[in-house]
């Protein structure tokens, strides 16, 4: 009686192993890319249009800038005010109604050229005023949208920007700002402040990117 049992086992063996069939190839997973992306090689990237490619580079070139000039506009009604502002890594200069003033970075230490008819005196002085020019460099990329070749900061993030320059003009309001762009560099910057019941339009022009060179004055 043994015996037929283990035949009988022996046949279940053979007809479990071939009613198996032949053995299955892994399932590969189907990937499924998000907007604004496409799969290649395996994996989703961001497909960008050129005009938001430009805002991201430009955004990162900021990060980096440290030798550049500013020429600045301020239209108040009928008067305008004209100034250059020049950055050289730590030293920088202020020109202004004919006067040029100087400033230096020597760890923390701010150092002050003042002209003093054809001469210049030098002073210690604890804050940089030049230092809410550089506000663009706090720009979020999401700050912007695009339109007609212009990118312009949107509605709710002008309150955010502001505050750059809360300094110089307390309580203002911003609007209308505006940026070019051109090689992915900033190349010009147009907004308004209205401070006091007074409406004050900036033109800022970015220039000489990389190529700036100060001398300080002797004293």
């Amino acid at each position: 009686m043994k015996k037929v049992f283990y035949v009988f086992m022996l046949f279940g063996l053979f007809f479990l192993q071939g009613c198996q069939g032949e053995p299955t190839e892994p399932v590969i997973p189907t990937i499924v890319c998000g907007t604004n992306e496409e799969l290649i090689e395996g994996v989703c990237e961001a497909i960008y249009e050129p005009e938001e490619l430009a805002l991201m580079n430009a955004i990162a070139n900021f990060e980096t800038m440290s030798n550049y000039k500013l020429d600045v506009t301020i239209q108040n009604g009928v008067l305008l005010y004209d100034a250059e502002i020049e950055f050289d890594d730590e030293k920088s200069s202020f020109l202004f109604d004919g006067q040029k003033e100087y400033f230096e970075n020597v760890g923390g230490v701010i150092h002050h050229y003042i002209p003093q008819g054809e001469v210049y005196a030098k002073e210690t002085i604890t804050l940089d005023p030049l230092g809410e020019y550089d506000f663009f460099k706090a720009f979020e990329i999401e700050w912007f949208t695009y339109n007609n070749g212009k990118y312009f900061m949107n509605l709710q993030n002008q309150d955010e920007a502001q505050v750059f320059f809360e300094a110089s003009f307390p309580e203002s309001e911003l609007s209308g700002f505006e940026m070019t762009i051109v090689d992915d560099y900033v190349t010009e910057m147009i907004f308004f402040l209205l401070a006091e019941e007074v409406n004050y339009r900036f033109i800022i022009e970015f220039n000489s990117i990389g190529t700036v060179n100060i001398v300080l004055p002797t004293v």
